[in-house]
């Protein structure tokens, strides 16, 4: 028997009790639809039943009650991860080889771990489904797109690669005048950005996870936040922070280069 699947990555979104409550509105429709239609014993395999996965502050639980999950979710400090599963008998026992199942993660530490997934015997069942599911969670869309996306790493790369350019050519510019040795601006110069690149590969990532907390792919809890232009101020004073630690470094490794040449 062919079984039908429907798949997606779920980025930038912001679901607090409301959303989440809606959700589970949806899936418990879904669920009903299906059951309602479900008569005689050779059907109680094809009864479709929900399932709750909350973990926070280093802890987790599968509940079958959603205040419950909702109880946890109002006391937690930290939302780690909601998953929503919806799964007949049918799928559980066949491995999901066959029998019908959707399955919504969203993890907030993990963005690789945010999808939702809808599979059937049913073609249609799986599109109808999977669509309507997806409409639902669209509406939770943020403007953290404008932060996570391809280009953001790749321009924190070229900037970085830039700055260190900058100040390892200052560098040069400032200590070799006062070296006695041939060509003691290249080597300098090579010497500075050798040491950039090799700090750089440190400072890379601690600068996109910055990027991480500020713009979450996947956010919980309404909190009181901040306005992103408070958060692209402080982004950038961060990053100008690393370049004048940077700087200073270089200043006083040329120091210390300077006094051993003497």
């Amino acid at each position: 028997m062919s079984q039908f699947l429907r798949d997606t990555v779920l980025k930038n979104l912001k679901l607090t009790e409301d959303g989440l409550s809606k959700i589970k509105e949806i899936v418990l429709e879904i669920a009903n639809e299906v059951n309602q239609h479900l008569t005689g014993e050779s059907d109680r395999n094809k009864n479709l039943t929900p399932s709750y996965i909350i973990r926070f502050d280093n802890k987790g639980f599968k509940l079958y009650e959603f205040e419950k999950v909702m109880k946890c979710f109002k006391e937690a400090y930290k939302i780690e991860r909601v998953i929503f599963i919806l799964e007949s008998t049918e799928s559980i026992q066949s491995n999901r080889l066959s029998g019908k199942s959707l399955e919504l993660w969203l993890d907030a530490l993990n963005p690789e771990k945010c999808f939702l997934t809808v599979q059937a015997d049913e073609s249609d069942w799986v599109d109808a489904t999977f669509c309507r599911t997806k409409e639902l969670l669209d509406k939770y869309k943020n403007k953290n797109f404008l932060v996570r996306n391809s280009w953001t790493p790749f321009i924190v790369q070229m900037l970085g690669v830039i700055m260190g350019f900058i100040l390892s050519l200052w560098g040069a510019i400032r200590v070799s005048p006062t070296l006695t040795i041939e060509n003691a601006f290249a080597i300098i110069f090579i010497m500075a950005f050798l040491i950039f690149s090799n700090v750089w590969t440190y400072f890379y990532p601690l600068i996109l996870r910055i990027f991480d907390y500020f713009w979450p792919n996947i956010a919980f809890k309404e909190g009181k936040g901040l306005h992103w232009l408070i958060k692209a101020l402080i982004s950038a004073l961060l990053v100008s922070f690393s370049l004048l630690v940077f700087s200073e470094i270089f200043s006083y490794l040329g120091g210390i280069f300077k006094s051993l040449l003497k």
